[in-house]
Order: structure tokens, then C-alpha cells, then sequence
């Protein structure tokens, strides 16, 4: 009795071990979170209205288009990943941490052509501008609240998405990479705009 006692604290002391995320990973994600936040505020924030829905040559998406496509996928993205570690007991052989950078330059590569899915397509769903950095701000205060007092293990959750496997942690990475790769296209869709 007293040996599985002791096997017993043991595994909880591993488990519990296990089910925080280092202080390194909370800032890097909160600082990663906050500064592509910063970077679609300063993108959008003193566009003209004519800037604002230029329509690219190609009939890509606007720039309010691809902030209205960060801030659905980024509501998508939450949901999942809360949804999914609510329904999933850790595995502590899941170990992806090493592909945290690897995902992220994945996600920010404007090389690869990505198709959306319908749910995720701008659909004119914020009237101005000022409400779509509401969204922002309100999504990104959420998120990075979750991050910074989160006892899940995040880092022993797996999830499956289109781009491969992934563990809960790098969902909150990809929301930032994510809005990193639409911000890049928002500076794209303005440069072409100023070059006509």
C-alpha cells in the first residue's frame, strides 16, 4: 500500500509538473500576440476609406477584408482550441514544442497560396474600421488573459489541422502568425494601390 502510495504522489507531482506552461513560453506568446496586434493597428488605423477597400488588380480581398478574415479566423481558432482541450485528456508523449518556429514560419509564408474555408470568408459582418479594431482589442485582451493564468497543458494536447499536427500551446501561436500572414497582405494590397 505504502509503494503505490508513493507511485501514486509520484505520477500527480509528474502530472502537475507537466501542466504549466514555462514563463518563457507565456511572454513569448503574450509579446508574439501583442505586437501583431500593434502591427494591424499601425497598418490600418490612418488609412483613407478609399486605401481602407481598395480591391487589388487580381479581385483578392481588401484590406478590410483581410482584417474582418483575422478577426473570424481568430474567434475560430479560440473556440477550437478551448473546445478541444476541454474534451481532451494530455498525453505526455506529445511533444511539438521543438516545430514552435517551424509552424510559425509555415503560417507566415506569404509564398504559399492558401484557399479559405467558406465559415472564414469576409462577409461584411463589422461596419467600420473602429469596430473592427474593437474586435481586436477585445479578442487579443481574451486570449492573452488565458495564456497568462492558464493551468491547462496546453503543451500535451494534440490538435489535427490542415497544416499538420500541432499541439494547444501553438493554436494561441498560430492566431499571431496568422494575423502576421494578412498583414503582410494588407501591405501588399496598399503598396500595389500606391504604385497605380
Amino acid at each position: 500500500m505504502k509503494k503505490l502510495l508513493s507511485l501514486l504522489i509520484i505520477s500527480l507531482f509528474t502530472a502537475s509538473a507537466f501542466a504549466q506552461l514555462t514563463e518563457g513560453e507565456r511572454a513569448f506568446a503574450i509579446k508574439y500576440l501583442q505586437a501583431t496586434q500593434q502591427d494591424v493597428i499601425a497598418t490600418v488605423s490612418e488609412l483613407s476609406d478609399e486605401a481602407w477597400n481598395y480591391i487589388p488588380e487580381d479581385g483578392g480581398w481588401s484590406v478590410a477584408n483581410c482584417l474582418e478574415h483575422i478577426l473570424v479566423s481568430e474567434e475560430a481558432f479560440f473556440g477550437m482550441g478551448m473546445g478541444t482541450v476541454a474534451s481532451t485528456t494530455p498525453d505526455v508523449s506529445i511533444d511539438f514544442s521543438m516545430a514552435d518556429a517551424m509552424m510559425i514560419g509555415t503560417m507566415t509564408n506569404r509564398g504559399t497560396q492558401v484557399t479559405t474555408s467558406e465559415a472564414m470568408e469576409p462577409s461584411g459582418r463589422w461596419a467600420t474600421k473602429e469596430e473592427m479594431l474593437a474586435a481586436l482589442e477585445e479578442s487579443r485582451t481574451k486570449i492573452i488573459e488565458y495564456i497568462q493564468t492558464t493551468d491547462d497543458d496546453l503543451r500535451h494536447i494534440k490538435m489535427e489541422l490542415p497544416l499538420g499536427e500541432i499541439d494547444a500551446y501553438q493554436m494561441y501561436l498560430l492566431v499571431a502568425a496568422h494575423s502576421q500572414r494578412h498583414t503582410s497582405q494588407m501591405k501588399e494590397v496598399l503598396a500595389e494601390m500606391q504604385a497605380m
